[in-house]
């Protein structure tokens, strides 16, 4: 599972909300972009304290709004837990570390002010509590209710229709669906597949799949990826959403790019063309080479100018039980290369070497990706 966690600026809640503006009408702040920034906004209001009406209501609407919203949220809350135990400079935990392997507790503690995730900077990573505050018992039980009922409601949403496995054998496995259609999956993908009279959609939750559709002109198959839609009607195309980023690019046929309200058309791709999206949220188009496009299917990822935020979050299922976070601060990096699927350590340390990255490896399988 890969995390690519984006800074919030949250000035507004180091303390709780002001009674005297609770029960008007509530809006995000202009940082939240997409469903994985308002996970880290309510992860972090959540730590603050009791919700007014007002924002339980926002809440209580942004879980209803998409199945994948809750999972989303307790996502960003793992990751708070996992940075907990990073900077936490609890006696009993110092105990039971030496006992293990040495923590730098101050080496922690200054990468993540680094990244401003520590009192004192504009901004703090998602749920992230500073070393300096003090345990709070009924906080802590309150959130701990919050996260049961919030697992409870996440059994009773609908799962993935289709699962691949986190393993590079999960690329030789074709799936059938009831049209004719025949998928191939990346490691880790989750699917969501609706069929009815009319029309054929199925919903990349996360990862990536080579399709050939089965030609039916009444029901067009759509592939959602995001804010963006791949309609087709009888054609072979890849459609992928790694990191929160869209890809598409056809080997065969025409491809219909539209927004996901249907009513703007992007572009219409042919065979050879491409459109991806950057970290930035911008659309870019160019060409590939039809032998090339899902060559993951031989077991290789063939990646060409593909930004590493993706690029990892490809990598990260074949690495079980570690959640990377890439530093803000080091700017757009986008990789060409050839990788093994066979071989995710050693292309890990190949991204590391070629763009004089580091990999720091904190409890709870926390992985901080910077610069040296």
């Amino acid at each position: 599972m890969c995390i690519a966690i984006r800074l919030l600026h949250i000035k507004l809640f180091d303390q709780l909300p002001d009674p005297a503006i609770a029960m008007t009408e509530f809006r995000y702040p202009d940082d939240c972009q997409s469903n994985e920034d308002i996970a880290d906004f309510w992860a972090i209001r959540l730590d603050q304290g009791d919700l007014d009406r007002c924002e339980q209501t926002a809440f209580e609407n942004w879980q209803a709004e998409n199945s994948g919203n809750v999972r989303l949220l307790m996502r960003a809350r793992q990751t708070w837990r996992s940075m907990e135990m990073a900077v936490t400079d609890s006696p009993r935990v110092a105990q039971e570390n030496t006992e293990r392997q040495p923590v730098d507790l101050d080496g922690i503690r200054a990468d993540l002010e680094r990244l401003g995730a520590l009192e004192g900077r504009q901004g703090r990573l998602p749920g992230m509590q500073s070393g300096k505050r003090r345990f709070r018992p009924k906080l802590a039980a309150a959130i701990g209710l919050v996260l049961v009922g919030l697992f409870v409601l996440g059994g009773l949403r609908r799962d993935p229709d289709l699962i691949a496995a986190n393993d590079a054998s999960a690329v030789r496995e074709i799936h059938e669906l009831t049209d004719g259609s025949r998928v191939w999956m990346e490691p880790g993908t989750r699917l969501a597949v609706k069929y009815d009279d009319t029309g054929r959609d199925i919903t990349v939750l996360e990862g990536g799949i080579y399709i050939e559709v089965a030609p039916d002109k009444s029901r067009p198959l759509r592939v959602r990826l995001n804010d963006i839609t791949a309609q087709a009607v009888g054609t072979a195309f890849v459609a992928s959403k790694w990191g929160g980023l869209a890809r598409v690019e056809v080997s065969e046929g025409l491809v219909d790019l539209r927004q996901s309200d249907g009513n703007i058309r992007l572009a219409k791709l042919s065979a050879g063309r491409a459109a991806w999206q950057l970290p930035t949220g911008d659309m870019r188009y160019g060409t590939r080479d039809v032998d090339r496009i899902a060559g993951w299917r031989n077991g290789r990822w063939m990646v060409n100018e593909m930004s590493l935020e993706e690029l990892i979050a490809r990598i990260s299922p074949l690495l079980p039980g570690q959640n990377f976070i890439l530093d803000p601060r080091m700017g757009d990096i986008f990789v060409t290369g050839n990788f093994d699927l066979a071989k995710p350590d050693s292309a890990m340390n190949a991204l590391m070497a070629a763009y004089d990255l580091e990999n720091k490896a904190y409890p709870g399988g926390f992985h901080l990706i910077s610069k040296k």
